[in-house]
């Protein structure tokens, strides 16, 4: 089986999505990407400024950025969110699952994938993140 990563920001050590096989892994999206370099922390070594200038963004918007670049990742792979068979999302609160469930399915109309939602406290200030994994069997296959 061949794998493919596809690289994200050059500063972290991590891939935008990698292929494996027929599928797909993304990272974990939030709504805004960040440089290492400009996050600040406390005396704790809890996270006070995330370095993106990002302050409060409504929910909505989070929502619809972070699947920017989950369809960003995916597109680097060859794939679509059509191809998406798997989706972990996380919420910072958890009142805002109704409101995620109207957005979300206008992303997933037809044939949504299985999905699990979490509960999370985000290491930088955000309200969602989302990853996925995706089937789209290479060419000739």
């Amino acid at each position: 089986m061949a794998k493919t990563a596809y690289p994200a920001h050059p500063e972290v050590p991590i891939s935008k999505a990698v292929r494996a096989g027929d599928f797909v892994f993304t990272s974990a999206y939030g709504p805004w990407t960040f440089d290492p370099s400009k996050v600040v922390f406390d005396a704790d070594g809890n996270i006070t400024d995330d370095g993106t200038g990002e302050k409060n963004v409504p929910f909505d918007e989070q929502v619809h950025r972070t699947f920017g670049f989950v369809k960003a990742a995916l597109a680097a792979a060859g794939c679509t969110l059509d191809d998406v068979v798997d989706c972990q999302c996380w919420l910072s609160d958890a009142r805002d699952f109704v409101r995620f469930n109207e957005i979300y399915s206008t992303y997933f109309s037809k044939d949504p994938p299985v999905r699990s939602v979490f509960p999370a406290r985000f290491m930088f200030d955000c309200m969602v993140e989302i990853k996925v994994t995706a089937y789209r069997p290479l060419s000739g296959s």
